[in-house]
Order: structure tokens, then sequence, then C-alpha cells
């Protein structure tokens, strides 16, 4: 008989406070474990002390090798990611997922490969979608998926990219209530579900070792993916676009990943990082040149001036197209 007792939540933007109204719905003897994944970085976190006033299950940053337990809220600690290995949580400074650490999916990931069944995935308010691939793990390993209705989210972003992998969609007063149900017995598997489950299980296991290993290219990553044509914005290596996924994601060799909005949210950084490099470069040889031609003026060098002149009014052009580039982004 299987129960589903892990519950594995991820939020981002405005999750304080949706984590804090969830945890004061739920009963002091829920039968399920809760490990949360926030977006905090490496800022120092309060969450635990926060969850630890506003509901009845007990709230801490979890350690490194402990043993999990029922009725227990483990929260994933400043730039560390949390996954679970058998009984056991693992906090791992590993490569950042979609540029977070500690990020939703490599949490997600690891329930869903240890886990399959038993586990319950929630997906609250935020932005992008960390954690749409995770829930998509979590779901083809046989486990329940839950999202917040988008129109009721703070930042409706995640929620609306995790939706095609949830099996309920809920304002937040209702996810307590389902979670509380759910925590009662999984329905058996028909022995084609079965296998499903298990081929996605080894799947999702192979991913996980690519990432924690950080040499995708020893064996794991080129047995899911494919080169792509994409460099890494971390680490600058090439991306391996993940064939497995329904999600079209990349994943570099070191242990990077990334979804399809997430890197092109971080290349549109990296655009406009390079204009505003050029824009200043551009705006000093205007400068520059200026200075020069008033110097050419004085030593009544015609020639030269109007030649730093017209080197002057070029950069100057350029600039001003690059600012309008700037200001339509």
């Amino acid at each position: 008989m299987i129960y589903r007792d892990f519950i594995a939540i991820g939020t981002s933007s405005g999750g304080v406070d949706a984590l804090r109204s969830l945890v004061s719905a739920l009963p002091p003897d829920l039968r399920a474990t809760i490990a949360i994944v926030l977006h905090v970085g490496s800022h120092y976190s309060h969450l635990p002390s926060l969850l630890n006033s506003a509901g009845p299950l007990r709230a801490v940053h979890a350690a490194d090798g402990e043993t999990w337990a029922r009725g227990r809220i483990y929260v994933a600690p400043p730039d560390q990611h949390m996954i679970v290995e058998g009984s056991h949580l693992r906090l791992v400074h590993a490569a950042k997922e979609n540029f977070a650490r500690p990020a939703i999916d490599p949490l997600f990931r690891s329930v869903a490969a240890e886990l399959g069944p038993r586990s319950i995935g929630v997906i609250l308010t935020g932005l992008l979608d960390d954690g749409a691939a995770g829930l998509e793990a979590i779901q083809a390993c046989g486990g329940t998926g839950i999202v917040q209705d988008p129109s009721d989210a703070f930042a409706s972003e995640m929620p609306l990219n995790a939706a095609p992998f949830a099996d309920y969609i809920l304002p937040l007063a209702g996810v307590a209530h389902r979670l509380v149900e759910l925590t009662d017995r999984a329905p058996p598997a028909t022995a084609e579900e079965g296998v499903a489950r298990r081929r996605a299980a080894g799947l999702v296991s192979t991913e996980l070792r690519a990432w924690r290993e950080g040499n995708g290219l020893a064996g794991d990553l080129t047995s899911i993916g494919t080169p792509s044509t994409f460099t890494c914005p971390e680490c600058n290596g090439t991306l391996w676009r993940l064939d497995y996924s329904r999600l079209l994601r990349y994943r570099c060799h070191t242990g990077h990943a990334y979804t399809a909005a997430s890197l092109n949210r971080g290349r549109s950084r990296d655009v406009e990082r390079s204009l505003r490099d050029a824009l200043r470069a551009l705006r000093e040889r205007e400068s520059m040149s200026r200075a020069q031609s008033e110097h050419y003026r004085q030593c009544g060098d015609r020639d030269a001036q109007q030649r730093e002149e017209e080197t002057a009014r070029r950069a100057g052009d350029a600039a001003g197209l690059l600012q309008s580039m700037l200001l339509e982004g």
C-alpha cells in the first residue's frame, strides 16, 4: 500500500505570504513531510521562523544528511540546493538551475526519482518557470501535481508554466485541504503505468547524476540530450537539449540548466549588458575625438581637426542608435 507522504513546494515572488497562508491551514497531525524551496539566493532567510509563527508544524532550515520526518517542514537554506536521497535530505552547492540556487527543479526531480507515487509537488506564486520541469518529473513518476490558480497568484508566471503538469489547479485557500485529502493512500498503478513510471524515474535519475557530478560528458548527459548551437550563459560551455522532456530545456555538462524561457531571459540580460558596454565606449570615443578636434584647431591643423570631428559625429550617431535600442528594449 502506497501513501502520499512527501510534499515538495516551490515558490518565488510573493511566496512568503503564500506559504504562511498555506501552513496556517494545515493540521498539526499532517501525515506527510513538507520540503520547501523559496528563491532566496544567497540572502539570509527568516522563512522557518515566519512559518513557525503562522502554523502548527515545526519548520527548520534543512541540515545536510538529516532524516526527514512526517509532520515537519524543511526549508532549503540560502545558496544551497536541497534534494532527497532515500530517507535523507542533502544540501548541495551544485550548479544553478534557471539562474537560481536554491532552485525548485532539483528538489522536485529528486523527489520524483526517489519517491515516485508517494510524492506531491506544489507550485505557488512566482516569476518565470522554475519548477515546471520538476513538476513534469513528479507527474511522470506517478506523483501528484498541484498548482496555484494563476489568477489567484501574486505572480502568475510560475503557475502558468507549471499548469500543464498539474492534476489540480486551485486557489491558495483550497490547497491545504486538498493536501490533507491526498495524503491518504494513492491508487494502485496498472502494469502499463508501472512500466512508464519506472522508465521516467530512470531518465530523471540520469539527469540528476549529470547535475550532481558536474561532468555530464562522461555519459549521463549524452544519453538524454543532443548538443545544441547555444552556449551556457554562466560558463560558456555547450548546451545540450534534453530529449526526454515535453518542455524545451537545456543543460550544460558542468550542471547549469535552463528552460527556454529562463535561457532567453538570460540572453536578454547579456544583450543589454553588451549594448551598454558598447554605448559607453562610443560615448567615450565621441568625447575623446571632440577633445582631439579642439586640440588640432588650436594647433591650426585643419585636416586633422575635420578628421576628428567626423569620427566624433559617427561615434555620436552610433551611440544614439544604441541608446534608442536600449530604450525600446
